[in-house]
């Protein structure tokens, strides 16, 4: 029996293990360019299904191992906080619809007195309010925002718990692309394009680890699919 993969994880939990390997590719292309001519497409089809499967139990792993202090600097998980009464990253007027159908739907929405008195039991009732909302609207074609909103988060979380790796890979792709451009280039009057192209790749994909993968781009996409996760509730009979 084959392995299926869905799109959730190829994105969100593959491309982030992908792309933290990709200068260990690079300078293998910079060190020995030769080996890109050899006929490997066959064996890399046969591998990439069992590849694929395991790398992104890699990257979710390492995604969810960081996602718990993530919420505790935040203040609590994004919808938790969008559902807390007095909470003023969520549009007021907008939450208390929310709060009004998640009561239609039978659920438990603290009062402000009720969240006043014991906060840790308010946020357990919101918390179980999104794990309703959560199984609702699992459906992707019917709630594309929060399938949409639900994988870019989990591509910047999975990022970002990989983001040791991949500065170290890319440090030492930046190197050895270096080394193997310096050294072919005096052994050659052309300059060595292949190393060249994959130090320049690997500068740019550190670069891209070290400004764009932090903590403030995974909250950006953790509230943006929090309000997409709220607002579906709107539509729910």
């Amino acid at each position: 029996m084959g392995i299926k993969f869905d799109t959730y994880s190829y994105r969100a939990r593959v491309l982030p293990v992908y792309l933290t390997l990709a200068p260990v590719v690079l300078l293998l292309a910079a060190v020995v360019p030769e080996g890109l001519k050899l006929p490997i497409g066959g064996a890399a089809a046969l591998v990439f299904a069992p590849i694929s499967f395991f790398l992104g139990q890699v990257g979710a792993d390492f995604g969810k191992r960081l996602e718990k202090s993530l919420w505790t600097n935040w203040g609590g998980p994004p919808t938790t906080r969008f559902l807390r009464q007095g909470n003023r990253e969520f549009n007021e007027v907008t939450r208390d619809r929310v709060h009004a159908k998640l009561r239609q739907l039978g659920l438990h929405v603290p009062t402000r007195e009720e969240q006043e008195h014991d906060q840790t039991a308010a946020d357990t009732h919101y918390q179980s309010c999104t794990e309703d909302l959560i199984r609702r609207t699992r459906d992707a074609k019917k709630f594309p925002l929060v399938f949409k909103g639900l994988t870019e988060y989990g591509f910047r979380r999975n990022l970002l718990g990989l983001k040791g790796f991949g500065v170290f890979l890319n440090l030492v792709g930046v190197a050895g692309s270096a080394w193997a451009t310096y050294t072919a280039w005096n052994a050659t009057t052309e300059p060595p394009a292949v190393s060249l192209v994959a130090g320049l790749i690997s500068a740019g994909l550190l670069l891209a680890w070290l400004v764009w993968v932090t903590d403030r781009t995974v909250k950006l996409s953790a509230d943006r699919y929090a309000r997409f996760l709220l607002e579906a509730a709107l539509e729910q009979e």
